[in-house]
């Protein structure tokens, strides 16, 4: 699609003139970028299923419904309890009274992998994605017309589980190709990282956000350095604790260390400590060794990747047959990139 970010995709059946619409997001910068809804748009649309809820997937969910959106949005449970924390600080932000009518249901977790049917004409199957606690991927069945939605999707998070979709023939397939530009396996990253905090003696900070990006770093990193400390945002040590309230989301493998990490005393929340170790955190305050994990210049770059790269992309694609790809969360020249490579292969 060219952009990344603003991920708001509007779903018309032709046949019996339905629309439902996959995630409602903003560009994210200053100011945000929000997508053309209009109020026609708004009212004609029958449905709205999140597929998790960074801002860039629900953050202009308020302009929907400031243009009379009064239909149903659909989510996982995780992430339907995520949600009251995000209309707070809406209505701090934006002042909009019209949010109190947006209308929020959880699937219940013993729908997952299992066809629902919403209306005669609309049903649809979910699976986890990988992504962050409660991110789903959708099978959305219209009409006649058979679509996957990957939302965001990590193939193989150390912690988060990621279902296979059922394997289906679909109309089309819209894929997260966030990362494609680059191929970065988990393993390497995680060694490139630890490249790069090699002094227990130094003061390392990672700056993250609340994702799944941010967990998978300090579970890994926890238990390749079993020397150092570990400082996190207090916002991020709560978010782990969610991980452990909504358990089937995480590998049953992991959940045991999990545990053990959150009760470890080398894990503590940051209260403006100074002391060496290794520091994951939403601000950026002065006089650490700053380690960035976004940006991808070489093979030896600290990179972790939070959207599928370019080998992830041709897995799923191999397996999920549709009649049409749509690429989604790719800059422009990180597109013509994975049009190239799959032109070739």
């Amino acid at each position: 699609m060219g952009e990344y970010g603003r991920n708001c995709f509007l779903v018309t059946d032709q046949q019996s003139d339905k629309r439902i619409l996959l995630d409602c997001g903003v560009r994210n910068g200053k100011p945000e970028i929000y997508p053309s809804i209009t109020e026609e748009v708004a009212h004609s649309i029958q449905a709205v299923f999140i597929s998790h809820v960074h801002n860039d997937h629900v953050g202009a969910l308020p302009l929907l419904a400031a243009k009379g959106f009064t239909g149903d949005i659909w989510m996982s449970e995780a992430s339907f309890e995520q949600m009251p924390a995000i209309m707070r600080n809406w209505q701090d932000k934006l002042g909009i009274t019209a949010i109190d009518k947006l209308s929020f249901h959880p699937f219940a977790k013993s729908t997952r992998g299992k066809r629902i049917m919403l209306t005669e004409n609309l049903s649809i199957t979910w699976g986890y994605s990988g992504h962050m606690l409660g991110s789903v991927w959708y099978i959305i069945q219209i009409g006649e017309q058979t679509l996957f939605y990957s939302g965001d999707i990590a193939l193989a998070s150390p912690l988060l589980v990621t279902d296979k979709p059922v394997i289906h023939s679909y109309d089309v397939a819209l894929i997260d190709s966030g990362h494609a530009a680059q191929t970065m396996p988990y393993h390497k990253s995680i060694k490139n990282i630890l490249q790069h905090v090699t002094n227990p003696m130094e003061k390392y900070l990672i700056p993250i956000t609340i994702s799944g990006k941010a967990c998978d770093l300090l579970f890994s990193l926890f238990y390749k350095l079993p020397d150092r400390a570990f400082i996190i945002d207090d916002s991020l040590h709560q978010h782990l604790y969610n991980y452990l309230e909504h358990s089937d989301n995480i590998n049953n493998e992991r959940l045991v260390q999990l545990e053990a990490m959150l009760q470890s005393n080398r894990l503590e929340s940051y209260q403006k400590t100074r002391k060496p170790g290794i520091y994951l955190l939403r601000g950026k305050p002065k006089g650490f060794h700053e380690v960035n994990t976004s940006i991808y210049e070489d093979e030896q770059s600290p990179f972790y990747k939070s959207h599928p790269d370019l080998e992830d992309v041709q897995t799923l694609m191999r397996t999920i047959d549709a009649e049409e790809f749509i690429f989604f969360h790719s800059k422009q020249a990180d597109l013509e990139k994975i049009l190239d490579s799959l032109q070739v292969k």
